[in-house]
Order: structure tokens, then sequence, then C-alpha cells
């Protein structure tokens, strides 16, 4: 902006998206002109979007917070370098994830249960639209299930997720499967198990659930918008149906998956078949104790890299198209996916920059 002496004035775009009526939106911050005592109003606002351009020297680094007249946006504090833009959609009244529970469809004529989590923000922005997470054992996922197995908390990790922008704002089905368990999740039998029902659980999800989920609630389309995530054997089940229905499922979190299930029928399909097309992108980890006794203790460590070496030799490349961690000391349990189910989120979901658009502004 300047070239004079001392640093040269950087002007840093502040974009600001909250829906026209609902409180007027101004910005404090760190640097002059802005203060953390007063709010300035936005330089120019289109519609539901303000403008804020705000003079930073080169080399500063600019805190910042969105303000709704004495209200301020839920989260941290923003930093943003000089001369950076900044997409903001902040959240004031809905403050965490709203959990709306126990709704049930008719699938094929047999009921799903499912657990609907929208995200921080989901009623104050009716515009916006979210990609799609489909989970698993949903008796099991938010901080107050009862499940005799404990819960992910889910919940409220995705609350902390949004406070910090750590991921892209997402909705989160979960679907109750502890009744035939086993059954819906498995996609051929096993021979000491029993099982084979996943196939026509996923045409239930495909068919049925999703149509419901997009009708009902303000969804992204497409497979880049639509993950599935599972444990145990809802990994096998995730990665099963992110494998058969690419063109559905983008992404998928497979966690601890049972993948020695059918005598590895998973692992020996990746084996000797092609890769989907569109390949998914997929997650994929493990425990891993020193204990070398039981299945349970080993957390399918091992299962886990013989898929790994599947992928790979098709061609999946690690931090391209597949993610594959390993967590020491992780045992088969709620207690270890809860603790590290923030990590595929972010890698499935990343929160990606939007670009400043001109033509709004011009």
């Amino acid at each position: 902006m300047s070239d004079g002496p001392g640093p040269r004035i950087l002007e840093t775009r502040i974009e600001v998206i909250y829906p026209k009526g609902r409180g007027d939106i101004g910005l404090r911050g760190s640097l002059a002109p802005l203060s953390w005592e007063h709010s300035r109003a936005p330089d120019v606002v289109n519609g539901d979007a303000y403008l804020f351009k705000v003079p930073v020297p080169e080399g500063e680094i600019l805190e910042l917070k969105v303000s709704r007249g004495e209200d301020w946006a839920l989260g941290q504090n923003y930093l943003v370098h000089a001369g950076e833009h900044l997409h903001l959609c902040p959240a004031f009244d809905q403050r965490t994830t709203r959990l709306e529970e126990a709704l049930e469809i008719d699938a094929a004529g047999q009921p799903l249960r499912i657990d609907v989590l929208l995200p921080v923000g989901y009623d104050e922005h009716p515009e916006e639209r979210y990609s799609v997470v489909y989970a698993v054992d949903g008796q099991s996922l938010w901080s107050h299930s009862q499940d005799a197995f404990g819960n992910w908390s889910l919940d409220s990790t995705l609350t902390s997720l949004a406070q910090v922008g750590a991921t892209e704002d997402v909705i989160l089905v979960g679907i109750h499967t502890a009744v035939g368990r086993l059954d819906l999740l498995s996609p051929v039998p096993d021979t000491t198990y029993g099982g084979g029902g996943g196939e026509q659980f996923l045409s239930r999800i495909v068919d049925h659930l999703k149509p419901f989920v997009e009708k009902r609630y303000r969804t992204k389309n497409g497979p880049e918008n639509t993950g599935v995530m599972g444990s145990s054997m809802g990994g096998l089940f995730a990665f099963y149906a992110a494998w058969s229905r690419p063109d559905v499922f983008g992404k998928a979190a497979c966690l601890s998956s049972s993948f020695f299930w059918g005598n590895r029928w998973l692992v020996r399909m990746v084996n000797e078949t092609p890769p989907p097309s569109p390949r998914p992108l997929l997650y994929l980890d493990s425990g891993a104790t020193p204990n070398e006794g039981e299945q349970k203790s080993r957390d399918n460590y091992h299962h886990t890299r013989s898929m790994l070496r599947a992928l790979t030799a098709l061609g999946f490349e690690a931090g391209k198209d597949l993610h594959r961690l390993v967590f020491p000391g992780h045992e088969h349990n709620a207690a270890s996916w809860a603790s590290r189910i923030a990590l595929p989120l972010q890698l499935l979901f990343p929160r990606v920059p939007k670009p400043f658009d001109e033509s709004r502004w011009a």
C-alpha cells in the first residue's frame, strides 16, 4: 500500500459471511485501526458478506476476533499475516454441535436407526452446505452414549475442532449397529463368526439412508464430499463401502480394522482385483502394543500392514490417496479410538482456505 520510511503497509482482507439481519458484524483486534475495546465496522457490505480492509505492517501478525454487537464469535482468536486474506463464517448462537437422536427410517422394509450430528453454526448459516460422514456403531459415538464398550465423544471432538478451525465442518450420521452387528458389518461370512450381510446393509445405506439425509439436511453432493467411518468391524465395513462404491464414498476412515475377517478376504480382494475408479481417499490405523498375545491387544496391526502393502502395490501413495498411522500403546477399545479420531477427520476433511472472490466486491 505504501513504500515510505519503515515497513511497507499491506492491506489484509478479512471476509466474513453471516446472515444479514442477525446483528451488526464488526471486527476487533490487536493492531490499529482495530482494538479490543471497540468493534470496527466493515468497509464494504454485500448482502450477507462483510469485507474488512485492515492495513498491517509487513512482517507483523494481526490477532483478531469477529463481533456481533457485544458478542464474540465462537472459538479462538485468529492470527493472520500482513497481506493475507481470511474467509470466516462465524457462529455466535449455536456454539456447539447439535445432535438429533433416534431418527428411524424405513430401508427396504427394515428400520434403520440413526443419529445426526449437525456442525457448529448450522442453524446460523442457512445457505451453507456440508460434507457428510456416515459412521457405523452410532450407539457408541457420543459423549453421553451408554454403550458397554465405551464411547468416542465425537460431539465434543467436532466442537473442539470447530473452535480452532482445524477441519471442514461436516454433518456426521451415526448408524446404530448394536443389533446383529457382525452380520451387518461383514461383507462375507467368516468360518468362525458367521455374518456376511454387509452387501445388503451397504445397499440400505446407499439407496435409502443417503437420499433421506440429502433431502432433510443441507448437504454437498459427490463422493469427494461423502465419507464413511468405523472401527474394528466398522473399519472393515468402511473400507468395503468405499472400495465397492467409490461413486458414493470418496473417503474412508478405517480404525483398527478387522482385516482378518473371512480369511483376510478384503486383503486378498485388493491383491487380486483392479483398484476402483475413482480411487477413494483412505485412512488406515491401528494400535501397537508389546503384547504379542491376544488379537485384541495386537489391535489388527499386522493385518492393517498387509492391507497397506496391497494398496501400495496398486499404486496408492502415502500422503496422497492413502494415510496409515500406528499408535504405540493403543489397544482395541473405544478409549483409544476417541483419543485419535481427530486425526483422520483432519486428514480426510481439512479446512481449505477459500480464495478471495474479487467479483463479489467489484
